[in-house]
């Protein structure tokens, strides 16, 4: 463990000195676990990863503190990418994050599984602040400027250096007196069984299931003509998924879309041809030519059934963006459903996503326009129920919903 130090100075008010012991090894994880677990309260909790430079979203560091003292940084990868103990004394105890979405996957992998958290971004953005990241929010409430010149920093780095521990140890170091300055005031406005259905809803939900063809998403994609082009970028990025999940590299750092879309338009055949694609150039790039040339020939070889579709399979419904031109009716209603849903967030000073998310709206509105469902509400029951919206969500959009739908009905 190391002792405190003091961090950089950021913008505005500067912070105290960022106390904080780092532990790197089991024995200090196990203390770690033990003081924990006689404090009282919830513990902050945020989580340091290598975003845009490594494959995988694990946590590199582990920032966490009680109500009082310093904050405690972990190391999890000169432990085996384990928490120990620590893992049990973190499932049992509400945890109190910025943003918990974004680390709750992170966590699981070190099987850390909370049962109830405090997301005070969560609580932001019930309040109707406008800027909810956690400098802007400790500013704002707590009269502290933080500097975040490390938030993209490569935290897979070691040994870690002095500033980046200070940076990571302002992240918790603060939220227990953010929490206690905007929680109140979710009372104060009502909406506090709102942000606790919600922060339950973060607590249930599993991880987000992957997409049926996430290679489609490969920027400019569309630009591609015909379904043989299609397929040899299909082929590069599968084999620069599997390399860069091989080598834990983040695959736009392996090889770049453009370069991908510009090999898949020219089709090289030829290591000379390959390398004079801009992206595929470079002394790592080019020991792994031969992994891309043998996935365009793969392509090259796939009879036509074998082809992927140009298009990516329909869902439900077509995009949205198509509506007015194939769909009108699907369309007008959208348009009349989101009116209604804006006209009422801004009436709470919310954003319109917090009370219901866009896909559950266009679901609806599409089902709504274009099946005889006969009985509106059930059906608007049956999609909120079916797309995981909370109780106050079904409360408070209910009323405008079948609203629009009447009014809907009524032009026809």
């Amino acid at each position: 463990m190391s002792g405190h130090r003091r961090g950089e100075t950021p913008p505005g008010a500067p912070p105290p000195p960022a106390e904080y012991e780092f532990v790197d090894d089991s024995h200090g994880i196990g203390s770690v676990a033990s003081a924990l677990e006689s404090s009282a309260g919830p513990v902050a909790v945020d989580v340091e990863r290598a975003s845009g430079i490594r494959y995988s979203e694990r946590a590199f560091l582990l920032q966490l503190r009680a109500a009082d003292g310093p904050a405690l940084l972990v190391d999890p990868e000169t432990a085996g990418q384990t928490v120990g103990p620590l893992a049990g004394v973190l499932s049992s105890r509400p945890l109190l994050l910025h943003a918990a979405s974004q680390d709750l996957p992170s966590l699981r992998q070190l099987g850390i599984w909370p049962t109830s958290l405090i997301d005070t971004e969560l609580a932001g953005r019930f309040l109707g602040i406008e800027r909810v990241n956690l400098g802007a929010m400790i500013s704002e409430h707590l009269g502290i400027g933080l500097a975040k010149a490390h938030s993209a920093a490569d935290w897979s780095r070691r040994p870690l250096p002095a500033a980046w521990l200070d940076y990571a140890a302002y992240d918790v170091l603060f939220l227990h007196e953010l929490a206690d300055a905007v929680l109140p005031r979710l009372d104060d406005l009502g909406r506090r069984e709102w942000f606790e259905a919600e922060c339950r809803h973060l607590v249930d939900s599993g991880p987000a299931p992957a997409a049926p063809d996430p290679w489609r998403r490969l920027s400019r994609l569309s630009s591609l003509r015909d379904t043989r082009q299609i397929a040899r970028a299909r082929e590069l990025w599968m084999a620069r998924d599997r390399v860069a999940s091989e080598r834990d590299i983040a695959p736009k750092r392996l090889l770049a879309d453009a370069a991908i879309i510009e090999a898949a338009r020219t089709a090289p055949t030829t290591r000379s041809e390959l390398l004079a694609i801009d992206g595929f150039d470079g002394p790592h790039r080019r020991r792994l030519a031969d992994e891309w040339l043998a996935a365009l020939e793969w392509a090259a070889e796939l009879g036509r059934g074998d082809l992927p579709d140009r298009q990516a399979p329909r869902g439900e419904h077509p995009p949205h963006t198509t509506w007015k031109r194939t769909d009108p009716e699907a369309a007008a209603l959208l348009d009349t459903a989101r009116e209604a849903i804006g006209s009422l967030a801004d009436e709470l000073g919310i954003e319109p996503g917090l009370l219901l998310k866009p896909a559950t709206l266009r679901l609806w509105a599409w089902r709504a326009a274009t099946t005889d469902a006969g009985d509106d509400a059930a059906l608007l029951h049956r999609v909120l129920r079916d797309e995981g919206a909370r109780g106050w969500q079904v409360e408070l959009t209910e009323a405008p919903l079948l609203e629009a739908v009447h009014d809907f009905r009524s032009e026809d």
